[in-house]
C-alpha cells in the first residue's frame, strides 16, 4: 500500500493496531496533504500512482483549481484531500481534459 511506504519515508506513524486500511489511507494522505505533498497525498489516498489513475488527478487538479484561484476552505489534513477531490470533480466537468504533462508542468510553474 502506498500509504505505508510514504507514511515510513515521511516520518507519519505507522499503521496502528485496530486501524482500517481506510482510515489509515486517509490519515497519511491528511498529513501529506498539510506538508504540502499535494500529489502524494492523493496517490496515498487513491493508492494509485499519478500516471496511472484518473482519481489522482480529479485530486491534483482540484488543489490547482483552488490555488490558481485564490480560494482558500480553511480545513487541512483529511478533510482538504476531500476538498481537492470535489473541486477537481468540478473543474473537470467539462469536455476538454488536460493531460498529466500539462499538470505537472503547471504544478512545477507555481512552486
Amino acid at each position: 500500500m502506498l500509504a505505508t511506504e510514504y507514511a515510513k519515508y515521511h516520518r507519519i506513524d505507522p499503521q496502528g493496531k485496530g486501524e482500517t486500511d481506510s482510515e489509515f489511507k486517509h490519515r497519511v494522505a491528511g498529513r501529506l496533504r498539510d506538508m504540502g505533498k499535494v500529489i502524494l497525498a492523493h496517490e496515498a489516498q487513491r493508492n494509485e500512482r499519478i500516471e496511472d489513475s484518473r482519481d489522482v488527478m480529479v485530486g491534483v487538479q482540484g488543489a490547482i483549481a483552488q490555488a490558481i484561484q485564490g480560494v482558500n476552505y480553511n480545513v487541512s489534513g483529511e478533510m482538504q484531500v476531500g476538498v481537492d477531490i470535489c473541486a477537481g470533480e468540478i473543474a473537470m466537468d467539462n469536455k476538454s481534459r488536460p493531460s498529466v504533462e500539462s499538470l505537472l508542468l503547471a504544478i512545477m510553474m507555481g512552486e
